[in-house]
């Protein structure tokens, strides 16, 4: 009985972290939804830059071409940002996502990223 008492005072008397906190220990894998998957974006694959994201924002894709034939069509839309710093953003994205990135892509279109708002 006190052995019960002890340990559930020491989980009331521990505060709750933030999940951002619990996710630090936890690998990119580890903190996909069930069926998803991660791909990084080059930055230099981006049309415009992606200014202050932070993982957990959430970001929409345009692709571009400009020239004689311009184009911008919406590729992917709520894309969680898993990780991000100067080099590389990492999304979490389902196959749909993950095959209209890569086809226009491959195709040489430009990517624009679009953070949404939280309100």
């Amino acid at each position: 009985m006190l052995l019960a008492a002890s340990f559930l005072s020491t989980l009331v008397a521990q505060p709750a972290r933030p999940a951002e906190e619990a996710a630090v220990g936890r690998s990119l894998a580890q903190r996909l939804s069930i069926s998803t998957w991660a791909i990084a974006i080059p930055m230099a694959w981006l049309a415009a830059p992606l200014a202050e994201v932070r993982s957990g924002d959430s970001v929409d894709l345009l692709a571009v071409r400009s020239g004689d034939h311009p184009i911008a069509v919406a590729i992917a839309a709520d894309l969680r940002v898993m990780s991000a710093d100067e080099r590389v953003v990492v999304f979490e994205v389902n196959e749909e996502s993950a095959t209209a990135i890569a086809t226009a892509r491959a195709s040489g279109l430009l990517i624009v990223p679009l953070l949404r708002s939280t309100h």
